[in-house]
């Protein structure tokens, strides 16, 4: 075999900083050499020396005899040396396709064409994906186009880096193939860092070991079958074999073991080990007095619970199945978006008979459905696309619906108005230019405006109610935890709420029905249960007493002409038969504090400290999501003044006053709901404006900080009240100006079937639009 690979000597690094020291190292043709080593020990940076991305400072590098130290990378990939980074470094916004396209290089004995139907003859999982962008396929899917963009270019020599890492088992078996068969049939040589001992093992001829930036020892493959080798020469203890090495080139070999079957064997150099640096820095935090030799020694004694890590890493998760078939959908043209409420357009059908069957549900887009984009109003979350179905998704789809899409929501749903979204404003049905609310904005809106039967909203402090008042149509916030919100990017779980907006109130309740009930993954639910809410939509409004929550009127941020026509809503629900009467709860107007300092202090500590998901509870995880969400900490800049001003007061009362203000907004919070539910022993129902205020102009994106953040959260005053967990809904009850008003009925929790009753009578008494 002629030597591929001469490397003598080499030194390089960052700038002044020298990481690799004196690097001699060879690979033959059709030969695959391991690179092993913890972290920081200089691998990236040895194959970014190669392939020229940084400057050697000493030494030789030479390819097929020539001497290639000083070329340029492109003239280096010309030779023909591939490189597929750590991280895999696709084109996010490219398709498939064109990043295919991409790495084309016309210097070998083939066209384009045959060469790409070569590479997608290896790589059968993202054959089929050609015209998805690159941003939506999973993470094993984008390691494997990132090797076949890299093979288009027909290396004879593969500087690969990283690739197992987040990788699921099962397509480390489809990669570690692809590789074997590279290096037979077309005599590819491949330099392989990894920490994954194991899949060395599997693969490599030999293996060497980078010890502070040198070359610290050289692994037969006899030692990379042998643990106790292993442990020796890296401190470290390999983990359970994909296929075992010592019998790597053989047609059979021992079985498989069965995943799940029993627990693996320790897989520890998947998980990253703390260096030195880290834990000083973790101990400064801690506000802990150690000297370096302490720190060492507790990492010392952390290595059996990292290796827990490690066998934890190697098994598969346990996330709910999706049961239907879809296409991923697209993006509809502006001109076929005319209020900026689409994300996303799909047509996902599920069974095909039930009682949602052909009605077009559109989901807010913070709603999981697998294989659809998710942005959650945030360009850090664009891009990111789930794997799993929520729970309220494959309901909607037992049932027979049709999801139509996705719908515009605000930024990670920190606003009551519709003008924080990443993609741009989300405009009223009934006069462009104003605020559909929010956060739910583009859900209301495509209801409102026919573009789909239902919508799935989700409400922190008003999010389903608001923008169903000022677009014109019915939003139930249910019970706290009686519609589940697994599968559903959360806020704060004991404000979170999901459920449905609808044209009409008999939707609303068929909706409701559907979607109510236990799932078993979600901790918000205790001892709830649907009913047949439809039942009580012919039972009228005779003997029920509403009471009208004085309180909710004349606020200081309330119109004159938003309280008359509510006022006239509920003289109209005594011609009905019910009995009205003014009801005081001065408690309704120290719940908005209350309010405030559980939202600030929740949210930043789960949705932005906790990555979505926190701690200290269980139900369905959905790891790819914490991951995804955790990038705000390097984007941060580009989440929306709303969400802010929130992070900052969060941050100020948990760090400066330990969290004690949100442990006392929760416990008076308590005493709020139990004078709700006092009055709620006089009178069925609460009623007052969901919205004190008509919809308001959407503000210019020159505007100062402060109409940003006003417009956002000025016209809660109403609704966070009651997501202490009563259910409440909004109902159109007239226009003013041209714009709906909405009114909030309010019961006693589970009685939702009691304001469906009296909605569904003032519906039937007069079409709202006349009032």
């Amino acid at each position: 075999m002629s030597r591929r690979l001469e490397v003598n000597g080499l030194a390089g690094g960052y700038g002044r900083i020298t990481v690799l020291h004196d690097i001699s190292l060879g690979v033959d043709g059709a030969e695959i050499v391991g690179v092993l080593g913890h972290n920081g020990m200089g691998k990236s940076t040895l194959l970014k020396l190669l392939i020229g991305a940084l400057p050697a400072t000493r030494g030789t590098i030479r390819f097929y005899d020539s001497d290639i130290t000083r070329l340029v990378t492109s003239d280096r990939v010309k030779a023909g040396i591939g490189y597929v980074p750590q991280g895999r470094g696709i084109v996010p916004g490219l398709s498939v396709r064109d990043n295919l396209r991409f790495g084309w290089q016309d210097h070998g004995p083939h066209d384009e064409a045959s060469m790409l139907r070569s590479v997608l003859g290896r790589f059968p999982r993202i054959a089929g994906l050609l015209e998805r962008d690159g941003e939506t396929l999973s993470g094993g899917e984008q390691q494997q186009l990132a090797l076949a963009r890299c093979l288009m270019g027909q290396p004879e020599l593969l500087l690969l880096d990283e690739p197992t890492e987040g990788i699921q088992p099962s397509i480390l078996d489809e990669l570690a193939d692809v590789l074997s068969a590279l290096r037979t049939d077309q005599n590819l040589s491949i330099l392989l860092v990894e920490q994954n001992v194991d899949f060395v093992a599997r693969l490599a001829d030999r293996a060497v070991v980078l010890e502070r930036g040198r070359i610290d020892s050289e692994l037969m493959p006899r030692d990379l079958a042998d643990q106790s080798r292993i442990s020796h020469r890296l401190g470290l203890v390999a983990g359970e074999p994909i296929q075992p090495p010592a019998d790597r080139h053989s047609a059979q070999g021992p079985p498989r073991e069965v995943a799940g079957s029993h627990p693996p064997r320790e897989d520890v150099m998947t998980i990253k080990r703390p260096v030195l640096s880290q834990l000083r820095s973790m101990a400064e935090r801690f506000r802990m007095r150690l000297e370096d030799d302490e720190l060492l020694a507790f990492r010392d004694v952390m290595e059996p619970y990292l290796k827990a890590y490690g066998r934890l890493d190697a098994m598969a998760d346990n996330l709910p199945e999706v049961l239907y078939p879809r296409a991923p959908g697209y993006r509809p043209a502006q001109a076929d978006n005319p209020l900026n409420a689409w994300y996303y357009r799909t047509d996902i059908r599920g069974a095909v008979h039930g009682p949602l069957r052909d009605r077009r549900i559109v989901l807010k887009d913070n709603v999981c459905l697998a294989g659809v984009p998710m942005m959650n109003g945030s360009s850090i979350m664009e891009g990111y696309t789930p794997e799993i179905d929520a729970t309220v998704v494959t309901r909607i789809l037992d049932a027979g619906g049709i999801i139509v899409g996705k719908a515009h929501c605000e930024n990670f749903c920190l606003s009551g108005g519709s003008h924080t979204g990443a993609q741009g404003p989300v405009h009223n049905p009934w006069k462009h230019g104003y605020m559909a609310g929010g956060s739910s904005s583009g859900s209301a809106a495509l209801v409102a405006a026919g573009e789909a039967d239902m919508a799935i909203a989700c409400d922190q402090g008003g999010s389903i109610r608001i923008p169903s008042a000022m677009c014109g149509v019915y939003g139930m916030k249910p019970t706290h935890g009686l519609v589940p919100y697994t599968g559903i990017m959360p806020i704060e779980r004991t404000i979170d709420h999901v459920g449905p907006v609808t044209a009409n109130v008999a939707d609303n309740a068929l909706f409701l029905e559907i979607l109510a009930g236990p799932d078993g993954l979600d901790s918000r639910q205790k001892g709830v249960e649907g009913k047949p809410y439809t039942r009580a939509l012919a039972d009228g409004c005779s003997g029920l007493s509403i009471g009208v929550l004085v309180e909710g009127f004349g606020r200081p941020e309330s119109e004159p002409d938003v309280d008359r026509k509510v006022r006239d809503a509920a003289e109209r629900f005594g011609t009905l038969g019910a009995d009205i009467r003014d009801i005081s709860i001065e408690e309704h107007l120290v719940a908005p504090d209350l309010w405030t300092a559980i939202t600030v202090e929740g949210l930043q500590d789960m949705m932005m400290h906790g990555n979505a998901f926190g701690t200290n509870c269980r139900g369905l995880f959905l790891p790819s999501m914490i991951d995804r969400v955790a990038a705000w900490r390097h984007r941060a800049d580009e989440l929306s003044d709303s969400l802010k001003v929130c992070m900052f007061l969060g941050e100020y009362f948990q760090e400066v006053y330990r969290g004690r203000f949100y442990g006392k907004a929760q416990n008076l919070m308590r005493r709020v709901e139990e004078s709700y539910l006092a009055a709620l022993e006089d009178v069925d129902l609460l009623l007052l404006p969901t919205v004190p205020m008509k919809a308001q102009p959407i503000p210019p994106a020159d505007c100062p900080l402060e109409l940003t953040v006003q417009r956002a959260f000025e016209m809660v005053g109403n609704t966070c009240p009651f997501n202490a967990g009563l259910p409440a809904m909004s109902v159109p009850c007239g226009l003013v100006d041209g714009l709906p008003v909405g009114m909030m009925l309010v019961a006693a929790p589970h009685q939702e079937a009691t304001i469906y009753r009296a909605a569904h009578a003032f519906e039937q008494h007069a079409d709202w639009k006349s009032l």
